[in-house]
């Protein structure tokens, strides 16, 4: 899809949010699809540290294709992640160079435990356009207590060869660090950040971000729980996106990990009646009136409590920007 193409459906996609239809007519711009819910890591706040239980499994090629050819024209965007580890699954390399091979934007959110040389030179020769490392931690205690099962050198490691490979071919996705810094004493913190930052220097490190942890959807109440007060801003995502679990579960949105609004399932139904089958529309009505009272996980998220600029949330407005409209 070209970009002339994606910033008409991202106007048709704004004019539906702002307008509260219950009907969108345009398919999801953007995705998360789940190559597998398993992980290599058990930390505390995602959904291999907590409580609650949920399938393990590889996603099938032929479903993952098959999603992907009902949404080609409308999909740009393909978040090849969501409650799992991907470098796990075996043919992650090829699943993006089929979405990159159709025009499409591929994106891997990754704790870069499983980080090898194959798999970084695998990945960079499907054409994977975006990829995040997921560091929450400057140094090996805080590390280390956040992402249970991760070494701090052999990740920073990980990292530094992948980027050393970019480098080398003179091509690459473009690569993000990203830390949440939990556990991060306030005393020298800053200066804890220049010397890991350092770390990267004459490397093709294309952004450094320090993210805001939320309490994805209630289910880790550390970060704030409950929907109350204003700002209310309707969910954006159940007008552009749609997450895909391995199993082909389909629900609205990429915080709901325990398939509480559970919509269908892509091996069952096309996604397109799915996107505005009578659940969709019955939660966008909701939103439209601001009722999520008993509807969980909306009823415990604080994503809804954010500030926006015009639907979208002011902490992540320059990325949206340029990730859609400044970025090739």
């Amino acid at each position: 899809m070209n970009r002339l193409s994606h910033v008409a459906n991202l106007a048709k996609v704004y004019l539906s949010y702002t307008r509260r239809a219950e009907i969108v007519k345009s398919l999801p711009t953007r995705i998360w699809i789940e190559p597998t819910p398993s992980c290599n890591f058990s930390c505390g706040y995602c959904p291999h540290g907590m409580d609650q239980p949920f399938a393990k499994g590889l996603m099938k090629m032929e479903l993952f294709t098959n999603v992907i050819d009902q949404l080609e024209g409308s999909l740009k965007d393909v978040n090849l992640f969501h409650r799992g580890e991907s470098l796990i699954h075996p043919k992650l390399p090829e699943m993006i160079e089929y979405c990159s091979s159709r025009g499409m934007t591929t994106r891997l959110h990754t704790n870069a435990g499983l980080m090898t040389e194959e798999r970084a030179r695998a990945i960079i020769d499907a054409g994977l356009s975006y990829i995040s490392f997921s560091v929450d931690g400057y140094v090996k205690p805080v590390y280390e207590s956040n992402r249970v099962g991760g070494a701090f050198e052999v990740t920073l490691e990980n990292i530094v060869r992948f980027l050393q490979i970019k480098k080398e071919k003179g091509t690459g996705p473009f690569s993000i660090v990203q830390v949440m810094e939990i556990g991060e004493e306030e005393d020298r913190k800053e200066e804890r950040r220049e010397t890991f930052k350092q770390r990267f220097n004459d490397l093709p490190l294309d952004r450094f971000v320090v993210r805001t942890p939320h309490n994805w959807a209630g289910d880790f109440a550390e970060f704030g729980c409950g929907v109350g007060g204003k700002p209310f801003s309707p969910c954006t995502f159940l007008w552009y996106s749609t997450t895909i679990f391995f199993d082909g579960t389909v629900v609205p949105c990429p915080q709901d990990f325990f398939g509480k609004l559970t919509l269908g399932n892509a091996n069952d139904q096309p996604i397109a009646d799915i996107w505005n089958g009578d659940q969709m529309r019955s939660l966008r009505r909701r939103m439209k009136e601001r009722n999520v009272d008993g509807l969980s996980p909306c009823d415990t998220c604080d994503m809804l409590n954010r500030k926006t600029f015009m639907g979208v949330p002011v902490n992540y407005l320059s990325t949206f920007l340029k990730d859609n409209l400044l970025v090739k």
